[in-house]
């Protein structure tokens, strides 16, 4: 069973890509590194030891870095698993800073997988909102959604989550109507 952190924080089964793949830019030296690194956080995540996997996660982030620096797109998924094991452990200072560093990186690059884009902006809204910063949640949410409808199409069964999560927020900051509306879409 293959697992990870979506970037709600949430364990889910995946299907691995493959690390040849994954790692394509990387000498086979770093490759295996990166590989071996991300094995060991995902055993972990499996075990629910998400304090634990922070650090190995980390340090495949610092070999890419190193190898194909500071802004390239192949540090966007992985920023967003850190994110997630941080949120998940109510980190949200720096899981918010993990996940607008993938959004600006891929922003620099084109945007990059639209629905990665709505994964992490909502996953942003979600931190943003455990913050206390509901107004900044709100555009986040909302952004993401569009994204993810734009690409998905408005009856997708995805889209319903995210709708449950702007109508809670909306019904949150006092706006029940506007949130029963969200919901009933």
């Amino acid at each position: 069973r293959i697992t990870e952190v979506d970037a709600h924080g949430h364990e889910i089964e995946t299907k691995e890509e493959p690390k040849t793949r994954q790692l394509v830019n990387l000498s086979p030296a770093d490759a295996k590194a990166v590989a071996d690194h991300e094995r060991a956080a995902d055993s972990l995540i499996e075990k629910d030891r998400l304090h634990q996997a922070h650090a190995p996660l980390c340090e495949a982030i610092s070999i890419r870095e190193r190898a194909l620096g500071f802004r390239h797109p192949d540090l966007c998924k992985p920023l967003c698993k850190v994110g997630g094991v941080l949120r998940a452990t109510g980190k949200f200072d720096d899981a918010e800073k993990a996940y607008r560093r993938s959004l600006e990186i891929r922003e620099k690059h084109g945007g990059g997988d639209a629905l990665e884009v709505a994964g992490t902006l909502e996953a942003l809204g979600e931190v943003l909102r455990a913050q206390g910063n509901l107004t900044s949640a709100e555009a986040c949410l909302r952004e993401g959604l569009e994204k993810l409808e734009s690409c998905r199409g408005p009856k997708d069964p995805e889209i319903g989550g995210s709708l449950i999560n702007l109508a809670s927020l909306l019904d949150q900051v006092g706006r029940p109507r506007e949130a029963l509306v969200t919901i009933q879409r």
